[in-house]
């Protein structure tokens, strides 16, 4: 069954888009025919955001007139990381702005791997993912756990294995085009997902030459769909209907150039993925 391979099909990830505030990225999403946008409500990397929302009436007031205004919804938010979570009720305060704003989700990733033998067994890890989708569910949100090659939770098996571990029914799995590809993995190996774990596939491009730095990469190096080598067709092939797609564009090279001209560069681009 060939998919809508439309802005429209695609909720908008932030990374890379949100340098100027949530309500810019919106208006630009809106403006390119996106259906929807992610926000950070927490940093990935551990830092302090360059735009809070959570604690900010003022700015949560603005993203709802701009969603109102434009029609855009909030999929998803981000990120936890496992052992660097706020308390239960740090965990509230989050969801509570998540849920305010209509996101489903909320991505969760490992700890960045620093060779320390202490770090939590998968067991550990497991109770501690269960314990962050019980707060989750009184808010109505699932947990997304996305691998990444330079996190503890590195591969689609090891997500596979954490989510069945921690046994908790809103958990699920974001499976993005560049993590799969550098940790080796194919487009067959989403069929070996659990039903219904398969939380949202992420698109983008890449060399194909791994970096040395991953995390860069991850971060500010990708590509525009079309102008790399990862196997995106063959990914959009066997992924389930009814799965969310989004495009995920943190693209160096179009860093300097307004938000909204990033966007619909990469609204531009999904004409790449459509089947031929």
């Amino acid at each position: 069954m060939t998919r809508n391979i439309t802005p429209a099909a695609f909720s908008l990830a932030h990374l890379g888009l949100s340098d100027h505030g949530p309500v810019p990225l919106i208006e630009a999403a809106a403006a390119s025919g996106f259906r929807g946008v992610g926000l950070p409500l927490r940093s990935g990397a551990l830092k302090p955001l360059r735009h809070e929302i959570v604690g900010n009436p003022s700015v949560i007031h603005d993203i709802k007139a701009a969603l109102s205004a434009t029609g855009v919804t909030i999929f998803d938010v981000e990120s936890l990381v496992l052992w660097h979570e706020p308390d239960a009720d740090g965990l509230r305060k989050v969801f509570d702005v998540a849920a305010s704003l209509g996101a489903s989700r909320m991505s969760c990733l490992g700890p960045e791997r620093t060779g320390d033998r202490t770090q939590p067994t998968s067991l550990q890890n497991a109770e501690r993912l269960n314990a962050i989708a019980r707060v989750a569910a009184e808010f109505g949100l699932l947990i997304s756990i996305e691998f990444m090659m330079f996190r503890t939770v590195r591969t689609l098996a090891d997500a596979i294995n954490l989510v069945e571990r921690a046994e908790a029914p809103n958990l699920g799995i974001i499976v993005d085009a560049l993590h799969l590809y550098r940790s080796g993995g194919t487009a067959t190996d989403l069929a070996t997902i659990p039903a219904g774990r398969l939380s949202h596939v992420q698109f983008c491009d890449a060399v194909a030459e791994p970096p040395v730095d991953l995390t860069q990469e991850a971060r500010n190096g990708r590509l525009l769909p079309g102008d790399g080598v990862l196997a995106l067709r063959e990914l959009l092939a066997v992924i389930p209907v009814g799965v969310p797609l989004a495009l995920e564009i943190p693209v160096m090279a179009l860093a300097e150039l307004p938000v909204a001209e990033r966007v619909a560069r990469g609204a531009q681009s999904l004409s790449a993925l459509r089947s031929r």
